[in-house]
């Protein structure tokens, strides 16, 4: 515990003399714009990810009317079928 304690004051003694060296105006737009870009960074992922999930939902939505048109052509062909048979029976 006492080495740990140590060791984060030489690390605060050795940030402030590094922060020394530079004003506290600086150090404030410095962070201001590593904030800034941090914001703009996650808004991206944000978008990303929306684009991802809209992408996921259309490909999902495209397969559901390819299904959808398949089954609709089967029942068609299987309509076709039937009334051709009722009329191949009837012409006997």
């Amino acid at each position: 515990m006492k080495v740990i304690l140590l060791l984060m004051l030489v690390v605060g003694a050795a940030v402030s003399s590094i922060a020394g060296s530079c004003s506290w105006d600086t150090w404030r737009a410095e962070a201001r714009q590593a904030r800034l870009e941090a914001r703009q960074v996650r808004l991206e992922a944000l978008r990303m990810q929306r684009e991802a999930r809209r992408a996921g939902f259309e490909a999902r939505m495209e397969i559901q009317r390819e299904k959808r048109q398949m089954l609709r052509e089967m029942r068609q062909q299987r309509l076709e079928m039937q009334r051709e048979m009722r009329d191949a029976f009837r012409w006997r």
